[in-house]
């Protein structure tokens, strides 16, 4: 009925119950025995003998006995924990209670408690209750009997159909137990439990063997019946007559204790004992598994096989009856490990031995020993020239002797190359991360990364325009850091970005442009110049596609703003408007070309001296 369960620190709450399929009538006498085996150590609260109505009841709480505020039920208690909640005294005892109510001051306490300590045997390493308990119910008397190897140490007379049980005489019975331990331990406690059986009888089969666990197949195993042999009623234990063993492998013995058994080989066997009585009696069947492991095949791989560069070792061990669990490696360079996969280094080339001892999950070890060819690592490096249009030249260098079989390039913008010395050509300005590696056999070079700043030099001098005389104009470069404007003729710098130019004649500036690197690119500046502050409008355009006169400008210098420039119909609808003097009139009215016609325009800004300007006339669209 007991078994501790705990996680690695001992805790444990715990309870259960067993009931016997077979309902019994409590208006009908009934009277059984059974042992109680009983250690007191941690743990382990106690059981209790129930009558109960429902067999999948469960108990609530700690410290339960299996049974607590299970309603209708009548339990005998063994009790080996003081519970102050409960009213316990300080000794270990039996009672009887109902109504899953396992406090001894309340009225469902019907007898006790008694103290049981008395029957306890002390012995070198716990404290025992190993004795015969009987329960006797008589219907008539309605009376309730508790014998201790046949002596009566609890009795109640109750009504318990018609207390407990609601008038229905027709319960199950059967035994429940808890066990309860919230101290935490450390993992490594050495700690011994306590635990508790119910049982009827004459045998409680159990078998031991030696080795006790599953082990590695070698020497044969012993056998041993450690059955607990009692009789149900109190007399002497019961004369066995014949034990019969099956081991799993076709052999067999009659002996209670058989000679040691050799297995024919690794596996697992299934163990069969039974025990057969004077009277004919056979009980249950006791099988148990038995594994016997084979000796493991150790094996593995590495790579790359190279100087002066992390090896990866690759276990390929198999067995055919267990699992590797546990590894040992030796390496001729003084290093060892005992990880499944580990990682070292060799400093020279040549052979070199490597040693690995498998063990498997029962014990089984074999080792082997591998001798490896080491090759030597290339030691790769590279140097680069680029120029000013984005061409970048590698130039790879090797410090040692080795024969490189693959040279690998990784631009850093999506291209490759396996040239020993390649070009390439970078299509955006950017910093690009070139990677190089050399490849000699099995060996890999460590990836050298070098930083390639890639920056054209691409002049602008600005969009053309247009200008007054003795117009102040802002001109503004880009492209470089150092700047030259040719000729220097009207300028108030030629060696910046952003001089300022008063011309009084058409004129051109070429610019040159230079980057950090002395990169040098040109780029060329028209600038027209108008004798007057005017507002020029063609008087006639044909949008008709041929290249010529297809769009209307206003042409205004000296403007500095344009608020408006509009383009009425005949009938006073706008047609046009733009804020941006660089921008036309296509002659379109909502995507479609007008037949010919006269339209008016009006114009409103300021000119660089801050003057309003306001011009208007007339323009013909011509098809």
């Amino acid at each position: 009925m007991f078994a501790p369960h705990f996680n690695q620190n001992f805790i444990a709450t715990n309870k259960g119950s067993a009931f016997f399929d077979k309902q019994i009538d409590l208006t009908k006498p009934f009277n059984t025995s059974f042992t109680v085996d009983m250690i007191d150590n941690l743990g382990e609260d106690g059981g209790a003998f129930v009558f109960q109505s429902d067999p999948q009841a469960i108990a609530d709480g700690l410290n339960s006995l299996g049974v607590n505020s299970i309603y209708q039920s009548v339990a005998v208690t063994f009790d080996a924990i003081q519970n102050k909640d409960q009213n316990d005294p300080v000794f270990d005892h039996i009672a009887i209670q109902i109504h899953g109510d396992l406090d001894h001051s309340s009225a469902d306490n019907l007898a006790g408690p008694v103290s049981i300590e008395p029957y306890y045997t002390t012995g070198p390493y716990a404290i025992t209750f190993r004795h015969l308990v009987t329960v006797d119910w008589n219907p008539a008397a309605k009376k309730l009997s508790v014998f201790i190897d046949n002596v009566l140490v609890l009795s109640t007379v109750n009504d318990l159909v018609q207390t407990v049980f609601g008038g229905n005489p027709i319960v199950y019975w059967g035994f429940s137990s808890s066990n309860t331990q919230l101290t935490w331990y450390p993992a490594d406690s050495d700690i011994d439990w306590g635990r508790l059986y119910f049982y009827f009888g004459q045998i409680l089969t159990r078998i031991d063997r030696k080795p006790e666990g599953d082990s590695c197949f070698a020497g044969p195993v012993q056998f041993i019946d450690s059955s607990i042999y009692s009789s149900g009623n109190g007399a002497d234990p019961l004369s066995f007559v014949s034990w019969y063993w099956n081991f799993g492998d076709g052999s067999i013995s009659t002996d209670r204790n058989p000679p040691p058994h050799q297995y024919p080989g690794p596996g697992s066997y299934t163990v069969r004992f039974a025990i057969t009585n004077s009277s004919g009696c056979a009980y249950d069947t006791l099988e148990e598994k038995i594994t016997l492991g084979s000796p493991p095949k150790p094996d593995f791989t590495a790579f790359p096989l190279c100087t002066n560069t992390n090896i990866h070792f690759t276990d390929k061990s198999s067995v055919d009856v267990g699992i590797p669990v546990a590894w040992t490696w030796r390496f001729d360079n003084g290093m060892t490990s005992i990880d499944k996969d580990p990682v070292t280094q060799f400093l020279t080339t040549g052979s070199h031995d490597v040693s690995l001892t498998v063990q498997t999950e029962f014990i089984c070890r074999a080792d082997t020993t591998i001798t490896l060819m080491i090759g030597e690592k290339p030691l790769a490096d590279y140097s680069f020239t680029k120029d000013c249009f984005g061409n970048a030249q590698y130039m790879s260098t090797l410090a040692n002797s080795v024969t490189v079989d693959k040279w690998q390039w990784d631009f850093g913008d999506g291209r490759f190359s396996r040239e020993k010395d390649p070009s390439h050509y970078f299509e955006k300005d950017s910093s690009y991360t070139t990677r190089m590696w050399a490849v000699a056999g099995d060996c890999t070079s460590d990836t050298i990364s070098k930083t390639v700043a890639i920056t054209k030099v691409r002049a602008f001098a600005g969009n053309d325009t247009i200008a007054v005389v003795n117009q102040p104009i802002q001109l503004n470069a880009s492209g470089g850091s150092n700047f030259e404007w040719t000729p220097h003729d009207f300028l108030s710098n030629a060696f910046i970005a952003n001089p300022i130019a008063t011309l009084s004649r058409d004129q051109t500036y070429i610019l040159s442009v230079q980057n950090d690197e002395g990169c040098e690119a040109k780029d060329t500046i028209k600038i027209k110049v108008y004798e007057h502050l005017e507002i020029y409008v063609p008087s006639a355009f044909t949008p008709n596609g041929d290249g010529r006169n297809d769009v209307l400008h206003i042409v205004a210098p000296g403007l500095k703003q344009l608020f408006y420039f509009r383009i009425y119909n005949r009938w006073g609808q706008t047609v046009f408007e733009t804020k941006d003097p660089l921008k036309g009139w296509d002659g379109r009215i909502n995507g479609q070309l007008p037949e010919t016609g006269v339209y008016v325009w009006i114009m409103k800004g300021v000119n660089y001296l801050d003057d309003l300007v306001e011009r208007k006339g007339t323009v013909t669209l011509i098809r």
